[in-house]
């Protein structure tokens, strides 16, 4: 290399430098995944804790350009609020740590201006117990509509009151299944058959238990009926989502199965903390096909591969009842839609918090073309710069493939409200665009982009998620694709980050008339609408 280049070299770096806002060995790291150079010895200080979060939400948070519109500017955020947590490092150096409370209070003074919906951040310094958690979106919901998300999450309206009703909300048919509920059932079940065959067997040895071969499997088969009638007791009843006493019985007693005819079957993890929750089918009077269920999680029940390989597993029959259910909506849709007597459906996703992207197809794609369907925009990172987007492309989401009608003609409406979060949010969306759609209910959340937290697929959009969460001082949850959405149907797209999708008709929860008698005014407000069209 000659002198000259090595002048121009020089002097251009030192340009750089000169006009970065913060060092370049910081543009080194990467924070998008676990790197352990760029995460080592953070928690032990303030100042490199802040930058750290700082250079990994530039690289991966993907909404900057709209926080810009909305007046935060990120590199003000750096210059306003290193020196404040450079500070903070001095006092460590005279061991005044500042209170959680402190910390807390400063983080937020700029973490709860961001938009994102789905954002979570943890901040844990080596001098504490626990993390530091922030969650923009539920702090920006409680602040804009605090009473109104209060009110839908202490009151989970059934339809179930209706069966009984006359009139134009009169139910003629309802189903239902509660991956707790079915837990529960399931285990008292299996409690009532091991407690009598206990009792029997312990009776029939009685006359011979004090022979030394005969007392040890005496004394096992006692200690097993006083568990299984602890666990069966009205006071184990109270709470009931705790099935750990039953699981360690199923554990521990597992080689008396033989002995006492009965397969010990524990509850199946997987159940109790179904993404699903629950699925609720109705159909109301002029056949108005209705279902409610908790969070997206259906694929993992109706997806044919999905379907566990041990078919008297407990995971396996609680499968089956989902499919079973849900089969009771959608076939149900398919027979009134060909007999020309299907008054219209409602999707109930009021308090779904979201999940499956997959779960469309089973939803609103169950009752669309196949081949999928094209909502709204989207858009990725494709670099770790600030402003390194994709451009805009179509975001498909998947529609039902198999054989099936098309619900274009008769209504189909969406409930929801402050608390449908999401892929709740992205249906409420979609069923706006429908000539035959509408959006009943109140505004949605506002956290609608979608999520990658595999590490392995960070460079794939360079977003998704930052650090490893209760290992690394810091700990990001953020969207992997932004969508965005034609709010004024005049090609303009927009994120409708923080804000949520606005329904087609405002109904606000009634309150005093669920208190008073059970009405469901949102609901009733729905089948109203249909009975218009």
């Amino acid at each position: 290399m000659n002198n000259k280049f090595r002048i121009i070299s020089s002097v251009a770096i030192m340009m750089f430098l000169m006009a970065s806002c913060r060092p370049l060995g910081d543009d080194l790291l990467s924070y998008g995944q676990y790197d352990s150079q760029a995460y080592a010895d953070l928690d032990k200080s303030h100042a490199k804790t802040f930058k750290a979060l700082w250079t990994a939400m530039n690289e991966n948070y993907s909404v900057w350009d709209y926080e810009a519109e909305c007046g935060l500017n990120w590199d003000d955020v750096y210059r306003e609020y290193l020196p404040k947590f450079e500070a903070l490092d001095d006092t460590l150096q005279h061991k005044e740590d500042p209170t959680d409370v402190e910390l807390f209070k400063l983080y937020s003074s700029f973490l709860d201006s961001l938009h994102d919906g789905h954002l979570a951040i943890e901040i844990k310094m080596d001098y504490m117990t626990k993390p530091l958690t922030f969650v923009p979106g539920i702090v920006r919901v409680m602040r804009e509509r605090g009473d109104e998300y209060s009110i839908t999450k202490a009151n989970h309206t059934e339809p179930d009151c209706y069966q009984h009703r006359s009139g134009e909300f009169h139910i003629e048919q309802f189903d239902e299944v509660d991956a707790i509920e079915f837990s529960r059932t399931f285990m008292y079940d299996q409690l009532d058959s091991i407690i009598p065959r206990c009792q029997k067997y312990l009776a029939e040895l009685e006359p011979v238990k004090t022979n030394e071969g005969v007392a040890k499997i005496y004394n096992m088969v006692s200690d097993l009926l006083t568990s299984a009638k602890n666990a069966r007791s009205k006071e184990y009843q109270v709470n009931y989502m705790d099935f750990s006493l039953y699981n360690s019985i199923c554990n521990q007693y597992a080689s008396l199965a033989s002995v006492i005819g009965w397969p010990f079957t524990p509850i199946d993890n997987s159940v109790i903390n179904d993404d699903l929750e629950f699925i609720t089918v109705a159909r109301f009077k002029g056949n108005i096909m209705y279902m409610r269920f908790g969070g997206f999680g259906l694929t993992p029940h109706l997806l044919d591969s999905e379907l566990s390989a041990d078919t008297t597993s407990f995971y396996y029959a609680y499968q089956q009842e989902v499919r079973r259910v849900w089969h009771c909506w959608f076939d149900a849709i398919q027979q009134h839609h060909q007999a020309g007597d299907l008054g219209g459906v409602i999707i109930d996703v009021r308090n779904n918090k979201g999940g499956i992207v997959n779960d469309y197809q089973y939803v609103l794609g169950a009752l669309l073309p196949s081949g999928g369907y094209a909502p709204c925009m989207m858009r990725f990172k494709n670099g770790s710069g600030r402003y390194d987007f994709s451009p805009l492309l179509p975001l498909v989401m998947p529609t039902y493939d198999d054989e099936h009608v098309v619900i274009s003609q008769e209504p189909i409406v969406v409930i929801a409200n402050v608390q449908s979060v999401s892929m709740s949010e992205n249906t409420s969306w979609s069923v706006k665009t429908l000539p035959n759609g509408a959006l009943i209910g109140t505004r949605t959340f506002g956290g609608l982009s979608m999520l990658n937290t595999n590490p392995a697929r960070y460079s794939d959009t360079y977003s998704g998620g930052f650090g490893v969460r209760n290992t690394t001082a810091i700990w990001g949850y953020v969207p992997k694709y932004v969508t965005l959405y034609d709010v004024e149907n005049n090609g303009e797209y927009k994120p409708l980050e923080g804000i949520g999708i606005a329904p087609t008709m405002e109904v606000p929860f009634d309150l005093a008339s669920y208190q008073r008698d059970s009405t469901d005014n949102q609901l009733e407000a729905a089948i109203r609408y249909i009975n218009r069209q």
